[in-house]
């Protein structure tokens, strides 16, 4: 072996290479005894005679470049920086390494320096600290030659390492990403990191992908160790679910209101998709494929704008999509706007009269209601005391009964005690009904002649000859409350004042006087009873007429000897024509359609359409009827953000009883409907005087006009409700209501029902605190169904004050 050169080679932690060759070899070394930072100049040594297997006298000196190593802090698993001790042969002859011991938490490659060292030669080893645990820890290198034993002490500090992980994202949906960090005690760190996980892929950098296919919630476990310390560990666990469905289009992009659409939606993971929800509410569907579903959206209709489609996915991983709008294909007439101009020109609202108005539009509509025929009141079905109420509920007779009812207050008549209102009535009620459409000139000639009105203000049997000086009621009221009224007006309904700023009067005294000398003599066409008498105009008794010259206003005679029907018809004339006609019959049309309060501009559009209908027509009461409701005053209030609270008129009594009755679809039985109209304040047929049942011009403290308040006393209120509650729990005579039937049956939540009021009967503008009553009844009382408790949601959606104001 002596001649057989032995080299081992080693290298790790350092970049010497270090020969050992046998003894008698001759050996050049380079890079040894390069020191390291940390090492001791304190030297150590040990010699001897002379080393076995020396072939030359002399003795070997063995000396280490140092007795002490002290290492820096190190983390707990990890590795310090290599500090190298070196063992030289100063000696004149070789020396034996027999053995090293390394102790404590120290290492190094000590068959580096084991074996024959020779003289002049010296071998060098790489000390690592490696600490298994923190503290200062301490041991040592010892070396045992052929000329005894060097020893090396070596201490060092443990520091625990504590490696976390994080990430900004809580959990992940399949397929989504998040960026990871690990800390090495609190801290970055430029060690390198090793990432792995269960599931999922995660990149070099600690970028972790979801996986791609999850069927069901999950947890990852995201895995950071140190790379040269695979001990330094931290997993963070991070919830995994499913993808999120998406709702992206919809075939078609736009529904009608009203109506049942079949939708094709798409987007992405509908598969996990487990309730869709159009408007709130929960709907069907079917799941075509992953990218898509159907959908019937039945839609209600008052929708209008827009529609919000919203998908969501149930369970731990549950969630909710975007919401996906869709336009809801704009009618001529919104709903709302239906039901306010129902309100106006009928007696409130139904589905069926909404979706009429809505299909036909407001013009269309109106057309239409004046070419429908009036009913026949003179029939014996007519004389029905309950076939008013019950007309109110028929789309035939809508508007011509309500425009009737305007013409009422207007033109009063009442019974007597020779013939009862409810005899009587129907008859007065076909005449204002059959000329509520034609022209202005023949209402004003058919009143004058009619025999209820000549009973009531003392116009029949009238003589003035003789000396007899005729009776001036019928006269009087003529101008007074039908047709020119007390003071001149401009055509805005605005007085016309004198030099003095004082109202011009339209008429003298001596003028009613002359005027009731033009319309005497007109006697009862039939003998006998009055009812008979009533169903036939009014003759002319010329006999009883008077022959002389009649200055019936200022500045207009009629002359003598004219016969008195030409007297009538010259009467007619004159107030027909007469410039305050047009703007004082207009007032009082608007107050009882629209508002109380209608502007001055409102009645001059209003007076110009009926001096002249667009065709050259005066006095076309059709063309007045629809010039007020399509008037921009009246239109304007569709529009929910220009509803003017201050606006509208209150509903009277028998306008508030047929509003509710169509609300909830009842029905009147018989005649005994006289009974709750009169104990409301409002018997039909009998007005209390030539002011009806109210003046027009009633003001409240605020100096606003309010006629129908007058009628609104607290003991009426109180009646009123009481009356409403008997009707509604069917336990009024004569009334019924099929609550099964209603338009507000079967409502799928309390947010459906609150759609139905809000909408059928509040036109889109119910008050927050009628919404929270009815909220708060329906919430206390749980246990009941909303079928069950109709009758006392509804009273008191009717009982709102609100409702009870047309606006």
């Amino acid at each position: 072996m002596a001649e057989r050169q032995r080299i081992r080679i080693f290298r790790k932690h350092m970049g010497d290479v270090v020969l050992h060759l046998a003894l008698g070899a001759s050996i050049v070394l380079y890079g040894c005894g390069t020191g390291q930072s940390g090492t001791s100049a304190v030297s150590n040594s040990t010699s001897g005679a002379g080393s076995s297997g020396s072939t030359s006298s002399g003795a070997p000196l063995l000396t280490l470049s140092g007795t002490q190593l002290a290492f820096p802090d190190t983390s707990v698993g990890a590795a310090s920086a290599a500090q190298n001790i070196t063992l030289s042969n100063t000696g004149t002859a070789a020396a034996t390494v027999q053995s090293i011991n390394v102790t404590g938490s120290f290492h190094s490659d000590t068959s580096l320096c084991l074996g024959t060292l020779g003289a002049n030669a010296k071998c060098t080893m790489a000390v690592l600290f490696t600490p298994d645990q923190s503290g200062t820890l301490t041991g040592g290198i010892t070396f045992a030659t052929s000329t005894g034993s060097l020893t090396v002490t070596a201490s060092g500090k443990g520091i625990s390492q504590t490696l976390t992980v994080s990430t900004a994202a809580a959990s992940l949906r399949e397929g989504e990403s998040t960026q990871f960090t690990a800390l090495l005690n609190g801290a970055s760190t430029t060690q390198s990191i090793t990432w792995r996980t269960d599931s999922g892929s995660v990149t070099t950098d600690g970028t972790y992908t979801a996986s791609s296919n999850v069927t069901a919630s999950t947890t990852a476990h995201i895995t950071a160790s140190l790379t040269a310390t695979p001990s330094v560990t931290a997993t963070l666990a991070l919830p995994i679910g499913r993808a999120l469905p998406t709702l992206t289009s919809s075939t078609p992009t736009q529904i009608d209101a009203g109506a049942t659409t079949t939708l094709t939606i798409t987007g992405t993971h509908l598969s996990n998709l487990s309730q869709l929800m159009i408007n709130g509410q929960s709907q069907s569907f079917t799941k075509v494929s992953d990218t898509q579903i159907s959908v019937q959206a039945a839609m209600q209709s008052w929708d209008s704008g827009s529609i919000a489609i919203k998908g969501s996915m149930s369970g731990s991983d549950g969630g909710s999509t975007g919401t996906l709008q869709l336009s809801v294909k704009a009618l001529p007439v919104s709903y709302d706007a239906a039901v306010r101009f129902l309100q106006q020109a009928a007696y409130g609202a139904t589905p069926a009269a909404v979706q009429q108005v809505q299909q036909m539009g407001m013009s269309s509509w109106i057309d239409q209601q004046l070419k429908n025929p009036a009913y026949d009141y003179t029939s014996t079905a007519g004389l029905s005391y309950g076939q008013y109420y019950r007309n109110t509920q028929s789309l035939q007779y809508s508007l011509r009964q309500r425009v009737s009812s305007a013409l009422s207050h207007v033109y009063v008549a009442s019974g007597s005690s020779a013939c009862v209102s409810t005899d009587c009535g129907p008859y007065w009620e076909a005449v204002l009904e059959n000329d509520a459409f034609g022209n202005a000139r023949t209402l004003l000639k058919d009143v004058a002649v009619n025999p209820l009105m000549g009973s009531y203000l003392d116009n029949a049997n009238n003589a003035a000859y003789n000396g007899i000086v005729p009776n001036q009621n019928f006269a009087r009221e003529f101008m007074q409350l039908m047709t020119i009224g007390t003071v001149q007006l401009n055509q805005d309904g605005t007085a016309v004042l004198d030099a003095n700023g004082q109202p011009v009067p339209t008429y003298t005294q001596s003028n009613i006087a002359e005027m009731a000398n033009a319309l005497s003599g007109w006697k009862y066409a039939r003998a006998g009873e009055l009812l008979p008498q009533i169903q036939v105009p009014m003759v002319m008794a010329e006999g009883w007429h008077n022959q002389g010259a009649k200055n019936i206003l200022p500045g207009i005679t009629l002359p003598a000897g004219q016969r008195g029907e030409v007297d009538l018809d010259a009467v007619v004339e004159t107030l027909f024509n007469h410039p305050n006609y047009g703007p004082f019959l207009s007032r009082r049309l608007i107050q009882h359609l629209v508002t109380s309060n209608p502007s001055p501009a409102y009645i001059a559009r209003i007076a110009a359409v009926f001096a002249d209908d667009g065709n050259g027509v005066r006095g076309n009461l059709g063309a007045v009827v629809k010039a007020i409701l399509l008037d921009k005053e009246a239109r304007k209030g569709d529009d929910a953000a220009q509803v003017d609270s201050a606006s509208g008129h209150y509903m009277e009594p028998a306008l508030y009883l047929a509003n509710v009755m169509n609300a909830v679809q009842g029905v009147y039985t018989d005649d005994q409907v006289r009974n709750v109209d009169a104990a409301m304040g409002q018997a039909l047929y009998s007005p209390s005087s030539v002011f009806s049942y109210y003046s027009p011009d009633h003001m409240l403290p605020n100096g606003t006009y309010a006629p129908e308040a007058q009628l609104l006393t607290n003991a009426n209120g109180v009646t009123k409700l009481g009356l409403i509650y008997s009707i509604f729990t069917n336990k009024q005579p004569g009334f019924q209501v099929n609550w099964k039937t209603s338009p507000f049956s079967n409502a799928t939540s309390t947010d459906d029902f609150l759609a139905r009021v809000n909408h059928l009967l509040y036109h889109g503008q119910m008050p927050d605190s009628v919404r929270t009553t009815l909220t708060n009844y329906i919430a206390a009382n749980t246990g009941s169904s909303i079928n069950s408790m109709l009758p006392d949601l509804m009273f008191m959606a009717v009982s709102s004050a609100a409702y009870q104001t047309i606006q």
